[in-house]
């Protein structure tokens, strides 16, 4: 038997009608709020871009005002570097622009300081620009990169403006450039050639004449007795030896002049006058003494009291071959020394009169570091 359901096609194409007339409604209403979320993607995406490029620029114009801050030793150089610096990049596709006066607060200078001791962060503790102009010292450069109203820059105009009743943003970024601490290891060499000098005595110039040591001993840097059996006897005061007598006898008995000096007595002046200018510096330097002639000695570990340095190159004595690998290896073990700091900055300083003549070589001892 056949039958027939003449009005089962009409049902199928009302319900086809009717999901067409539903798909259009939710596009209708979906579209709107993707184009809404597609607009505030766009805004978010050029907000972090302009922020990335605020960064870079403000970092630049940091590091280049430190660097023109160190090596020129003006507040003008530094200012003047941050500037050039910001313009060179473009934020948004502008220059950015940096106000330089002294109360806009937008280079600054200051020190930095690790509060939390050895390890910690170091912060940054702003001195006013007039001082740092009168000679206060200074030892990092901050500056403040900004997209504001009021700003020479401006704020930023968003790329689909009207959303959330919003037309455009702001940024601001600052950046730090400092010249950082450093762990320094000294290390001097002692050999026997250091203390060599020639005083080059004319003719009848002898200061070992019994005239001469009975005048010195008047002077003081000769001490006297009389010995039945042998006359008069010297020696040395306190604080002079072989050397010191020569000089002092060189310019004050014969009257000739500047004495010569071994290098050692140079360098012990070399010394003090590089301490004497770490002392002045706004930075907090530690420093380890090594020394070297046939064999090395590391004769301090690091120390932020120069004084200790200084003593203890009083109390070294010179003799033997020169050794300058061995010293540098002893100068190593001070700059990874429980005491060295991570955040500092690791220099060797390495002083010689000579030509090495003991292995390990320095230069290998140098392409391992």
């Amino acid at each position: 038997m056949n039958v027939k359901c003449p009005s089962s096609g009409r049902a199928y194409e009302v319900r086809s009608t009717n999901r067409r007339g539903s798909v259009m409604a939710i596009t209708a209403v979906v579209l709107p709020i993707l184009a809404i979320l597609a607009a505030f993607a766009i805004n978010a995406a050029h907000m972090q871009l302009t922020r990335t490029e605020l960064i870079v620029a403000t970092d630049a114009a940091a590091r280049s005002a430190g660097r023109a801050f160190s090596e020129i030793q003006t507040v003008d150089a530094a200012v003047d570097a941050a500037i050039a610096t910001a313009a060179l990049n473009t934020v948004n596709g502008e220059p950015l622009r940096i106000r330089g006066g002294d109360g806009d607060n937008e280079i600054e200078f200051g020190k930095t300081q690790q509060t939390g001791g050895d390890g910690s962060r170091y912060h940054f503790i702003k001195i006013p620009t007039s001082q740092v102009r009168s000679g206060t010292i200074a030892s990092a450069v901050r500056v403040h990169g900004k997209r504001l109203e009021g700003s020479l820059s401006g704020n930023v105009p968003l790329i689909i403006p009207g959303l959330l009743s919003t037309n455009d943003f702001e940024a601001q970024q600052q950046s730090v450039a400092m010249q950082v601490d450093r762990d320094i290891s000294m290390i001097l060499d002692r050999s026997g050639s250091m203390a060599q000098v020639n005083f080059n005595w004319g003719y009848g110039e002898n200061p070992f004449s019994s005239s001469a040591k009975s005048w010195a001993a008047g002077e003081g840097i000769l001490n006297s007795y009389y010995s039945y059996r042998y006359g008069w006897q010297y020696s040395y005061a306190s604080g002079y030896d072989s050397i010191s007598y020569q000089q002092y006898m060189y310019e004050n008995y014969f009257n000739k002049g500047p004495a010569p000096r071994p290098a050692w007595q140079d360098l012990e002046a070399a010394v003090n006058a590089f301490l004497n200018v770490l002392d002045t510096t706004s930075q907090e330097e530690q420093v380890s003494l090594a020394s070297y002639s046939t064999y090395a000695t590391l004769d301090t570990l690091l120390e932020k009291d120069l004084q200790v340095i200084r003593n203890k190159v009083a109390q070294l004595n010179t003799g033997g071959m020169t050794a300058i690998g061995k010293g540098m290896q002893e100068g190593i073990q001070g700059l990874i020394d429980s005491r060295a700091r991570p955040f500092a900055a690791k220099t060797m300083v390495v002083m010689t009169d000579g030509i090495q003549n003991q292995t390990p070589w320095a230069q290998d001892i140098a392409a391992g570091l």
